[in-house]
């Protein structure tokens, strides 16, 4: 989803290899252990009461891979918690760095973003998993011969740049075949323009989001091969994040909040042609009948999909993290028992 995003931290050229390997000392608190609550029920609907505006930080454009948010909206979801939600859109390291500072209560960002601003010491905390799935990937023309990670060695790789999750993703997916930037043949940075670079033949494949760009490359020029990074390296993706302060103080909002998302979540994958057509009201751009979204928001459910929607395992971020320190966008590891929970999660129905 987040094409997305400029860095929190840019990188400088890197040499060698990304490959150092970083084990959790046994002191050292496991990732969302700290946050304890005590047991609360399911959120009051609160509807019939005066709804309490909140703004709603989501780092890209309006798109149809907001769906479920905005499913949650058109359907009352958010009224029922008592909140009057606004979206605003915008570039997700200034968003978190305003729910740092109290600015603005929730946003939606990635994994690799907390862990950085936790190394910081800023006080924000990812609540609900929404992207279970990485969402970056490799893609490449079917006429290259580019189908694992591997065939990748000798060839010119397009990247956005040196930062942010699509980098991240990159490195990630390298490390776990045994790769450095040394095996390829060069990297490429092109911005957001994949689609452009494959088709006129600048670059042999390139780092793309897997839920759009190899969409715009098949209707532009080319078949092509994706290969996720998913499937080779759990990296904590996007989420619904608050600060400190708003979980400390009122954690029945952060319940109702989501409660909400998780039910927008579950609609728009149980029924993506009634959650295409709520998107409607909230993208602008967004045609009736574009096939082209359609299969965005196709893709995207991919992502989405889980056992139960919204759960964030404590061992991705673990990854997440050494994943950093390999690329020396962290000095060293940080504590994360603060930075992540489950504990507002709705329960698991029961199966029939």
């Amino acid at each position: 989803m987040k094409r997305f995003t400029v860095a929190l931290f840019m990188l400088a050229v890197l040499a060698g290899s990304f490959g150092a390997v970083w084990a959790q000392d046994d002191d050292t608190p496991e990732p969302c252990s700290a946050i304890q609550l005590p047991e609360m029920g399911e959120p009051e609907d609160l509807s019939g009461g005066e709804l309490r505006p909140l703004t709603l930080f989501l780092g890209y454009i309006p798109n149809v891979q907001f769906a479920p948010l905005y499913v949650a909206a058109a359907k009352g979801y958010f009224a029922e918690a008592g909140v009057d939600v606004r979206f605003e859109y915008g570039d997700e390291n200034i968003g978190l760095e305003r729910i740092a500072a109290g600015e603005l209560q929730f946003g939606v960002m990635g994994g690799e973003q907390v862990v950085l601003a936790r190394a910081r010491e800023l006080p924000v905390v990812y609540v609900f998993e929404w992207y279970q799935r990485f969402a970056v990937g490799v893609v490449a023309p079917v006429d290259k011969g580019i189908v694992a990670p591997e065939d990748m060695a000798g060839r010119v790789i397009g990247i956005p740049g040196r930062y942010g999750a699509s980098w991240t993703g990159f490195v990630a997916l390298l490390n776990a075949v045994g790769m450095t930037e040394a095996d390829l043949g060069g990297i490429e940075p092109i911005g957001f323009a994949a689609t452009e670079a494959i088709c006129a033949g600048r670059v042999d494949a390139s780092v793309v989001y897997v839920s759009n760009e190899p969409e715009q490359i098949r209707k532009a020029c080319s078949e092509v091969n994706v290969i996720p990074v998913a499937d080779y390296a759990d990296l904590v993706a996007n989420g619904l994040v608050t600060g400190e302060t708003t979980l400390a103080e009122e954690p029945e909002l952060v319940r109702g909040m989501v409660w909400a998302f998780a039910r927008g979540l579950a609609d728009a994958i149980a029924d993506p042609q009634e959650a295409y057509e709520l998107s409607r009201a909230y993208v602008e751009a967004l045609d009736e009948d574009d096939p082209l979204q359609h299969k965005v928001l196709e893709n995207s459910i991919a992502l989405w999909e889980a056992d139960q929607i919204g759960y964030t395992d404590p061992a991705s971020w673990t990854f997440t993290m050494q994943t950093l320190v390999d690329m020396d966008l962290l000095d060293a590891p940080t504590d994360l028992s603060g930075a992540c929970t489950n504990v507002f999660l709705p329960p698991m129905e029961a199966d029939e």
